[in-house]
């Protein structure tokens, strides 16, 4: 009240001092006092409704039968008198625009009333505050504010009315706070998600408490001259429509009616009439018994504004209505008018409502449900458990009746002992029936029924379902058509006859239950889901991440998120709920239906990477506030275990859902990963994954965050020093070369990476979902270090590698894996020192420092079997990103980081800017003996052979690849031994008898062989013999690759 006090000292102060002083700050310590101004005999007609409200006597608070309240000493109190300070006058001075002088023409002018209409508001509102009508108060102030803005004749210092009723709002919110909070600050772009997810296709959604647009802001007593009317009205449904229904006002349709918000909340009371969502009939039926029977909880009295200071919603003469709900993600505002469908010739209802005519809440709620979901009567459907957790923040799950594991025994223990506690609110749906069933069983087909009570009586397990549309009671076992005397006894000791079988109430035998009815949807009660140590009910602690989700079904470029626990006193359950934002209203119906190709199916998946630290995390870095460490996954095979989530995930297409995991005791790293199935659209959409747990939440922010408990927080896509992304691309019949056993290994997109000192290195490949094909992109990453002979020419590929079997180090992923890869040298999985030549030395040569290095790192990390490999020396590696088949077209993101400074570029293709000349033969027979000579004259081994005669006209450097014409299953088959090995050798022509061998592709190798860049002379004459380990007919390509012209043959 201090804030409103401030406004109207400085409005109304001495002419020329008041109007040029600015205001104090909110946080001074100045008292100033409020007193009436005179009433202006000028007053803008469009005010009337305004002032007739100012006529209120302000002295003396007005006792109405909606707003008599006690003092508000509880939030504000009356300010006290300013000792000191000299009286005000009896006649206070006029109040003057700002930049005006007194005794101005302006100043003097008629129009001066609207500044009047200020100082009058803050005195109301002064008054308003001591009765503890906070609200009222900020809304006739907001409506002084608005009037003054509009007329743009305004008070000196006017500006300062609008801080100061930011100040005001603020100040609400403390005291009145949302029901539904996380305890954690939500970041400047989790804020920009959910703003974003408030703008629908139809309405805007306000977050509840913000200060500019929430229900602070909304003027809800005083929006309007006259009666509310609301901009949006959801249309109609052709059934309403058919019986004739308009938007009738409550006041004409129920003439001479007392209304009320809620009297009794009674569910029997509620009736469902022709919309067509039997759930959120359901759910308000649950919520109305949950209150009768516990009434401290207020499940329903809590979310319909404008209430009083009690808690107590209450009438609003002017129509308007806020319901708070928790949507996309936050606490939003959802404003309706009192006009409800029905027909203005019979003034029957054409909506749910409730049978108490003097009751409003039943067609309040149904309204601003319709408004948020689909923004028609036309309702498409839900579930309940979806409806509470927008209603209440209880926790969606869902149990399936018709699943093979379901166990009868366990579930109705389950259900019966949290139902009586009230931890658990059910509802129960059928399957399709056929009219036939229908009408033997007297139940509806893909129907909702409300669960009102579970009972065991004489050893029979009963439960008590009600048909929201109040008719259609059950016809089986324990109905009143079931004339057994010990049912009889038993329905007569539960009071059930015929009044509540024609309000569609009956009882039925739990197995009768699971056997006619195919799923119930449940909503836990969040403040019951932990226990204090003396067995009372706990708060939880609610931690939110607010998020996108781009299109992907690569597990490394979709969200995750880093749950940490910090000494954990013992093992306890988590609660994860996730929530997707939908701001299209016609998505709201698709999310039941199964086969929907608009809607996504999404997963939680949670795993324990306690194990597994990351590459910082083995550094010392440690998580803070605004940036996590903790290890990404790109599929989880790369942990080189077989790790299992801590819960069986689900791929679901609700909209909001909740999984259930164990966290060890202690320290731990938990990771969640949010997952989604391909479907024919690739659309983003936004969500919310809200951690309920018993733990109190870890501040990052504090330095001493060493203390126990939980915090939660996304992980981002790359949390080293220096990072590199690209992307690049598979292209069919260019660069999808397969895997490293494949002879065309070599056409794969590769890349070099020289690293500038001794680093530890983070490969993370991902599949982009840009192609519609059904292929399997299972993917592999390679990182190498190719050995290189000093000796030869270099040329712009020199790093790209055909084979395994020509590098000296070798790091990859353990399996090749769906979606992406990673290669971590955090991770001693990723070694295969096995996959490598490494060749050794005679005691006579000398090691290059590169391979001095390679024996030094491959010795050390062969030398311990857990912990980190060590860090990669300085030097050249090359990045070989590969696909399991050959020839699949698909798209690529490659992350690369390092702790030291690094160079990332990719390297060209074989032959780039070179002359190819290519030449075709077959195999002709293997190898008959080993030549040792350096002289070889020509025996068997050249004329069994195929050969390529090369003749040079100047001097140059040449390089071959040799590419077997295989059919395309004989390289598809599992055993890769059954390939050909093969060998090229280069003879120059001596004389006309004899061949000097200058040059050898290595050993006979399975993978596809390759010259070394070879110096040639002019004018000379070479043999390149193509040879097979064993006896072959197969013909082959032999492509050669020159920087100066020459002409092949095959011999």
């Amino acid at each position: 009240m201090r804030h409103i006090q401030r406004i109207s000292e400085v409005l109304k102060g001495s002419k020329k001092h008041v109007a040029d002083t600015l205001l104090p700050a909110p946080s001074s310590t100045h008292s100033y006092v409020s007193s009436r101004p005179q009433t202006s005999e000028h007053r803008s007609g469009e005010d009337d409704d305004y002032l007739s409200f100012l006529n209120t006597d302000v002295g003396s608070p007005v006792h109405t039968s909606l707003f008599a309240q006690p003092p508000f000493h509880q939030v504000y109190k009356a300010p006290a008198k300013p000792t000191g300070t000299t009286g005000l006058s009896a006649s206070p001075p006029r109040v003057h625009r700002s930049g005006e002088e007194p005794g101005s023409p302006a100043a003097q002018s008629p129009t001066q009333g609207t500044s009047d209409i200020v100082l009058k508001a803050i005195d109301v509102a002064t008054a308003l505050l001591q009765r503890r009508e906070l609200k009222r108060a900020v809304d006739v102030l907001q409506h002084a504010y608005d009037v003054g803005v509009r007329t743009r004749i305004r008070p000196g210092n006017f500006e300062r009315v609008e801080e100061h009723l930011v100040l005001l709002r603020r100040e609400y919110y403390k005291h009145f706070k949302p029901r539904f909070l996380q305890d954690n600050p939500v970041l400047p772009e989790e804020m920009d998600v959910l703003r974003k997810s408030g703008i629908t296709t139809t309405i805007a959604l306000p977050i509840w408490d913000d200060l500019k647009e929430g229900y602070g802001r909304e003027n809800v007593f005083m929006p309007c001259e006259g009666h509310w009317n609301d901009t949006f009205t959801p249309e109609l449904s052709s059934v309403q429509k058919s019986a004739g229904a308009r938007y009738v006002c409550i006041g004409e349709a129920r003439r001479g009616v007392e209304f009320c918000i809620i009297r009794a909340a009674d569910p029997l009371n509620i009736k469902q009439t022709v919309v067509g969502d039997c759930s959120m009939v359901c759910s308000l039926i649950i919520c109305a018994l949950y209150q009768q029977r516990f009434p401290k909880a207020k499940i329903i009295s809590n979310v319909i504004f404008p209430q009083d200071s009690d808690g107590v919603p209450v009438v609003n003469p002017k129509g308007k209505y806020c319901v708070k709900m928790l949507v996309n993600g936050i606490t939003r505002l959802i404003t309706v008018d009192d006009r409800f469908p029905a027909n203005p010739q019979t003034g029957e209802m054409l909506c749910t409502y409730s049978r108490d005519k003097s009751e409003l809440w039943v067609s309040i709620m149904e309204k601003a449900f319709v408004k948020v979901c689909g923004g028609s009567y036309d309702f498409p459907g839900s579930s309940s458990s979806s409806d509470l957790y927008k209603l209440s923040g209880w926790l969606p799950d869902s149990v399936d009746f018709t699943v093979k594991d379901f166990d009868r025994n366990l579930q109705w223990s389950r259900f019966f002992n949290r139902y009586a506690d009230g931890s658990l609110l059910i509802t129960v749906s059928t399957p399709p029936l056929s009219e036939a069933e229908e009408r033997r069983l007297l139940l509806a087909s893909e129907h909702a029924y409300a669960v009102l009570d579970m009972r065991e009586m004489s050893g029979v397990r009963l439960v008590q379902l009600m048909n929201p549309w109040s008719r259609r009671a059950w016809s089986g076992k324990f109905s009143l058509n079931d004339k057994r005397p010990e049912v009889v006894k038993v329905l007569t000791q539960l009071q059930y006859g015929s009044p509540q079988a024609d309000q569609g109430i009956f009882w039925i035998t739990w197995d009768d239950l699971c056997t006619n009815f195919s799923r119930c949807s449940l909503s836990w009660n969040p403040y019951m889901l932990f226990k204090t140590p003396d067995g009372m009910s706990q708060r939880p602690t609610r931690l939110s991440c607010h998020s996108r989700f781009p299109y992907t079904t690569s597990m490394g470029q979709s969200p995750q998120f880093h749950i940490g626990v910090i000494d954990a006193p013992k093992p306890s359950r988590m609660h994860l709920v996730f929530s997707r934002h939908m701001t299209d209203p016609t998505a709201f119906g698709q999310q039941f239906d199964r086969d929907h190709p608009n809607v996504p199916y999404v997963s939680l998946k949670v795993y324990d990477v306690t194990r597994f630290p990351s590459i910082a995390q083995h550094l010392g870095a440690r998580c803070s506030f605004g940036m996590c460490y903790c290890r990404r996954l790109a599929h989880g095979t790369e942990l080189g275990v077989k790790i299992a989530p801590l819960s069986n995930p689900t791929y679901r297409n609700m909209a909001a859902y909740t999984l259930s995991f164990n966290c060890p005791a202690g320290t731990s790293d938990l990771l969640v990963v949010v997952s989604r199935l391909e479907s024919a659209i690739k659309s983003e959409f936004s969500f919310s994954l809200t951690l309920h747990t018993e733990w109190p939440q870890v501040l990052l922010q504090e330095s001493a965050q060493r203390c126990w408990g939980v915090y939660i927080h996304a992980i981002p896509r790359s949390s080293l020093r220096h990072c590199t992304v690209t992307h690049g691309k598979w292209v069919k019949g260019v660069s999808c070369g397969g895997r490293s056993f494949l002879q065309t290994f070599v056409y794969n997109p590769q890349y070099l990476l020289t690293l500038a000192r001794a680093s530890m290195v983070s490969v993370r490949l991902c599949v982009s979902d840009q192609n519609n094909d059904d292929s399997d992109k299972s993917v592999q990453v390679h990182l190498l270090q190719k050995r290189q002979d000093p000796g030869v020419g270099q040329v712009k590929w020199a790093a790209r590698v055909g084979s395994t079997n020509e590098c000296s180090l070798h790091l990859c992923a353990p399996l090749f894996a769906h979606g992406g890869v990673v290669v971590d040298t955090s991770l001693r999985s990723c070694f295969a020192p096995e996959s490598v030549h490494y060749p050794v030395p005679q005691s006579h040569q000398l090691q290059s420092e590169q391979q001095l290095q390679q024996s030094q790192w491959t010795k050390k990390a062969l030398s311990t079997s857990d912990g980190p490999l060590p860090p990669l020396p300085a030097g050249d590696y090359t990045i070989v990103v590969a696909q399991w088949e050959k020839g699949i077209p698909a798209a690529f993101e490659l992350t690369v980081e390092t702790t030291e400074p690094h160079q990332l570029r990719e390297i060209v293709p074989e032959g780039v800017g070179w002359v190819e000349t290519a030449v075709r033969g077959k195999l002709q027979g293997g190898i008959t003996g080993v030549t040792r000579s350096i002289m070889l004259r020509t025996d068997s081994y050249i004329t069994s052979n195929s050969k390529v005669s090369i003749v040079t006209t100047s001097a140059g450097v040449l390089t071959a690849r040799l590419l077997l014409l295989m059919a395309p299953a004989e390289e598809k088959e599992e055993n890769e031994a059954s390939c050909i090995s093969t060998n090229l050798t280069v003879f120059r022509s001596v004389d006309a008898t004899s061949l000097q061998r200058v040059a050898t592709s290595g050993p006979y190798r399975r993978c596809g062989v390759s010259l070394e860049p070879l110096k040639v002379d002019m004018n000379a004459t070479y043999i390149i013999v193509v040879s097979s380990y064993t006896p072959s007919r197969e013909e082959y390509v032999l492509r050669i690759y020159s920087n100066t012209p020459l002409k092949a043959e095959v011999l």
